[in-house]
């Protein structure tokens, strides 16, 4: 009975390990749909907690955007502010040093003009001198010329009478010749008629004969006379008329030689006297005129020296301007990079302070800065200041009566120290002056580029980026940042630290 109770026993434990089989696969059934229910909350509550944390990192950021605009705002308030009061102090010290060049060169000008003036009326007075003193000349000129002329029409006309008394007393002669020749002719053939009348009775039967060779005779005879007359008589009016001839050219001759030697000589006589006269008008006039022109280059080259020293301050000005200029331009690069470095790092600053600002602790968050300086050294400090204001305090009273010497100094020291500053003031608004013009021109070649891109249709237009879109709200420096490093290729996923901690002991605790 025992044995059989036993093997019973032993029957019902071997069913019951067949039956636990499929009790345990049901088991890890349940377990396992157990287990997909909770991975399924959990991943609900993680999603929720996605969500809930993605909303309060936006609102986080959106609050951080406000304030960091805000913030922009009234560093640029400030910022504008401060320039706006440089360029109002360069303004009015511009204005004041451009009245003041102003009013030096309407005294420079007044001063050149004034010198002109004298020169101008100097020089008119001597070229009305001049000209009166042509005048007088061509007057005596012309009233010599008169008289010359009037002399030469008296001597031609007496000279014209006389050739013409002589011209009748010879034609005179002539006639008188040609009628005593004519006469005798006349007698001559009343005595040949006489003859051959008185010897034509006696022989007029003896020569009846020969009458007609005779009269033949005579007449060619009388003929050849005749053409011998007329022959000597036309010789002879020939040589008279060319010895007339000779004799009026002669006499001309004469006559023009005569008038021209007298004319010559008085006008050597003149002339001399004129030379005399002119050579000491020209020497008076040349002493006066060369202690005027010794005054006037005297003049000319102290204004030369004047205007080669003005010239050289200008020059040197100029030059030390342009080295302050080109040493503030250089300044200016220099701090346009290092500001440009700086916002670098304050933006690696800003980005890694929104990285760990959840990893903050409660001190951390209360202070933004931790000191790094000892209590210790604060006290001493404090003690140095004290000790120093004392010993200033009793040097101040046991120098007070002797204080009154080195005001002067103080006060001559106080106007340098004022006339620097008003220096640098200057040199400031320049260059800042300087840096307005030269944004105000990029912009007006960025206007005008984009004005004639607008007008010209090219590939570069087309290729290049349109400048009618715009971004809907301004990038903070977080974002810069990761645009930044996502353009540069190291862009890394980053987890924090607190977040991480949370959902993995989430996960534990729902397990």
């Amino acid at each position: 009975m025992p044995a059989e109770t036993e093997g019973k026993k032993k029957g019902k434990k071997r069913g019951k390990k067949v039956l636990d089989p499929i009790a345990l696969e049901r088991a890890r059934i349940e377990e396992a749909e157990k287990q997909r229910r909770e991975e399924a909350m959990l991943l609900a509550r993680l999603r929720e907690l996605k969500e809930e944390e993605e909303a309060m990192t936006l609102k986080a950021s959106n609050t951080v955007e406000a304030r960091w605009m805000v913030f922009l705002r009234e560093c640029k308030q400030k910022e504008l502010i401060a320039e706006i009061e440089i360029v109002r102090r360069a303004f009015e010290s511009a204005i004041d040093r451009k009245n003041a060049v102003i009013e030096m060169l309407f005294n420079d000008l007044e001063e050149v003009e004034e010198q002109h003036r004298l020169v101008f009326h100097s020089n008119m007075t001597t070229v009305d001198a001049l000209i009166e003193m042509q005048t007088r000349r061509m007057a005596d000129l012309e009233a010599e010329f008169e008289a010359d002329l009037l002399e030469m029409k008296a001597d031609y006309e007496k000279e014209m009478l006389e050739l013409v008394r002589k011209h009748e007393h010879e034609v005179a002669d002539l006639k008188l010749i040609l009628d005593n020749m004519a006469s005798e002719a006349e007698l001559l053939e009343k005595k040949l008629q006489e003859e051959t009348s008185e010897a034509r009775d006696t022989a007029l039967e003896k020569m009846e004969g020969e009458r007609k060779q005779m009269q033949n005779d005579l007449v060619k005879i009388s003929e050849s006379i005749r053409v011998e007359l007329d022959a000597r008589y036309k010789e002879f009016m020939t040589t008279a008329q060319v010895n007339m001839k000779d004799y009026m050219d002669k006499s001309k001759e004469d006559a023009e030689t005569t008038e021209r030697i007298a004319s010559q000589l008085k006008r050597i006589e003149k002339l001399q006297e004129s030379v005399t006269s002119w050579r000491t008008n020209l020497a008076r006039n040349a002493r006066e005129w060369e202690e005027k022109n010794n005054a006037i280059q005297q003049e000319r080259d102290a204004t030369i020296r004047h205007l080669k020293a003005l010239k050289s301050k200008m020059e040197s000005w100029r030059s030390k301007e342009a080295s302050r200029l080109a040493e503030f331009i250089k300044n200016a690069k220099d701090c346009e990079y290092q500001l440009r470095d700086t916002v670098c790092r304050a933006e690696k600053i800003l980005c890694l302070v929104e990285l760990g600002k959840p990893l903050e602790t409660e001190r951390e968050q209360v202070l933004s800065f931790e000191s790094n300086v000892a209590t210790s050294e604060i006290e001493q400090e404090v003690k140095r200041l004290m000790a120093n204001s004392d010993a200033a305090e009793a040097q101040d009273e046991s120098a007070a009566p002797d204080g009154a010497a080195f005001s002067e100094e103080w006060r001559l020291l106080e106007r340098f120290w004022t006339k620097h500053n008003k220096v640098v003031l200057d040199n400031a608004a320049l260059s800042q002056e300087k840096y307005h013009l030269e944004e105000e021109n990029k912009k007006l070649q960025v206007l005008l580029k984009q004005y004639l891109e607008e007008l010209s249709v090219s590939d570069a237009v087309m290729q290049g980026p349109n400048t009618l879109l715009l971004m809907s709200r301004a990038p903070n420096v977080v974002e810069a940042a990761k645009r930044a490093k996502r353009e540069a290729g190291a862009y890394n996923t980053v987890v924090e630290g607190n977040k991480y901690v949370s959902d993995v002991t989430k996960q534990l605790v729902l397990r």
